[in-house]
This record gives C-alpha cells, sequence and structure tokens, in this order.
C-alpha cells in the first residue's frame, strides 16, 4: 500500500473512533456537550490552512449563534476556522467531498462528516501525484448533470477540472438557476443517503428518477429549499412501487454513484 493511502487509511480509523457518536446526535437539536467533548476538543486542535488567514480570524456571530443552538457554549474565544471544525462534526461531506472519497476509493465515507470528510481530503491531496490524478480525471455524473441543467447540453471530451470550470462560469451568468442546480444536488446525495433508503426500503434512485419527482414536486409550489430526500422517495413510492427493494437487495444496498 502506497504511504498515502495507508496514513488516509490511519486518519479514517482515528477520526472515526472519535467522531463515532456524532453521527447518532446529528439531527438532535440539543447535543449533550459531555457526549461530544472528546470530539469537540478534537476539533478543537486539528490545524488550519496556512494559507487562508481567515480562519485565524476570530468566529462570526452567525457562527457562535450556530453552536448555541446545538447547545454548545465553550468558555474560550474561537477563530472562525475552530468554529467551523466543530460545525462539520453535524453535517454530512458536501457533494465534492463525497465525489473526492469516492475517487479514491475511501472506506466508510458516507459514515463521515463535514470535518472529518476534508482532513482525510487534505491527507490524500498532500501527495502530488494525488493532485494530477484528481485534476485529470473525466467528469463525474453529478457535473454532467450539472451542465445538463444549466445550459441543456454536454460537451464531450473535457476533463471534469474543464467542466468544473464550465459549470462555475454558468453559475456566475445565471446565479438564480445555479443556486437551484446546488438544491438539487443536495436533495439527490440526501435521497440516495444509504440510511434513509434502508429506512424506506428502496433502491438507488437514478437521475432520470429523480428528476422525475423533482420536476412534479415542484410544480405543485414546492420550494426546492424545503424538499427533502424522503419527499422524494416517498413520491416515487406512491408512483413506482419498482423502486422498493426485497430484503436481499436492501442488504446489499450501497450508496449512490454521484
Amino acid at each position: 500500500m502506497e504511504i498515502a493511502s495507508f496514513l488516509a487509511v490511519m486518519m479514517i480509523g482515528a477520526l472515526l473512533l472519535l467522531f463515532k457518536k456524532s453521527q447518532s446526535k446529528a439531527n438532535a437539536k440539543q447535543i449533550n456537550v459531555d457526549e461530544l467533548q472528546e470530539q469537540i476538543e478534537t476539533a478543537l486542535s486539528l490545524p488550519g490552512e496556512s494559507d487562508e488567514a481567515w480562519q485565524n480570524e476570530p468566529a462570526t456571530e452567525v457562527m457562535l449563534n450556530e453552536l448555541a443552538e446545538k447547545d454548545i457554549r465553550l468558555n474560550r474565544e474561537l477563530s472562525k476556522g475552530q468554529a467551523m471544525n466543530i460545525l462539520g462534526l453535524f453535517s454530512p461531506p458536501d457533494g465534492r467531498q463525497v465525489d473526492i472519497l469516492k475517487h479514491f476509493n475511501i472506506p466508510y465515507s458516507f459514515k463521515m462528516n463535514q470535518t472529518m470528510a476534508h482532513y482525510v481530503i487534505r491527507e490524500i491531496f498532500s501527495d502530488p501525484a494525488k493532485v494530477e490524478e484528481w485534476n485529470n480525471r473525466p467528469p463525474t455524473t453529478t457535473v454532467r448533470q450539472g451542465l445538463l441543467f444549466m445550459e441543456g447540453k454536454l460537451v464531450s471530451g473535457l476533463t471534469h477540472e474543464e467542466c468544473q470550470s464550465r459549470l462555475n462560469k454558468l453559475g456566475m451568468d445565471h446565479p438564480d438557476r445555479y443556486q437551484e442546480w446546488k438544491q438539487i444536488d443536495r436533495l439527490f446525495l440526501e435521497t440516495n443517503n444509504p440510511e434513509v433508503r434502508a429506512k424506506l426500503q428502496v433502491r438507488k434512485i437514478t437521475w432520470k428518477r429523480f428528476f422525475e419527482s423533482y420536476e412534479v414536486m415542484k410544480d405543485t409550489g414546492i420550494n426546492p429549499r424545503a424538499m427533502r430526500g424522503e419527499h422524494i422517495i416517498e413520491y416515487l413510492i406512491r408512483n413506482d412501487d419498482k423502486i422498493l427493494a426485497n430484503d436481499k437487495i436492501r442488504e446489499a444496498i450501497q450508496p449512490a454513484t454521484t
């Protein structure tokens, strides 16, 4: 095993041990600080990015209010970086993080939180060869779907980085539509969350089925920001019981490919 891969796996194991309780508490309105003290202390001690000076600036009032809502009040001043690390304990990895972890075949990626994913990815990208591999990879399904949503067509032969740059430019030119795409990206990940799918006993939801459900729900007047993955699945179940999984399929359920 390569040294970088070995270190990444070792870091995953350590972080899983430190952060495992946060997953079961992620949706709780009030967080028991005593139960999460070890995870919080670890999040506070994680190194910041040396080239990002903003991380050392004082945490904003918005950040502190978010922590207070989780019943986290620390008798010390927090930097923006530290506050983000703590808040990240209670959020799943974002779409980009999921793509990176899956690309490098990192185990247990669907069990990570956002802070954990960030530092595993930082370890991976400490290897220049991994950075080059990532930058020159073919576009993911998610980025292709984003371009298709934004401009209704795809351009073949582009790397993922080129497609992402194209998507970012479209986002600057059409911010409202891009914000809707970000909500769609979030919704698709929620819809295919392994725990949600196991709970509702459904197979992986394809992009085609997802969009069919999404468009119908949006046409009823539901704001995409108010939609949740379970809403998409419940609509699909009512209209297509073929997505229901039997026991054998349910046991083998895996995270969605994005």
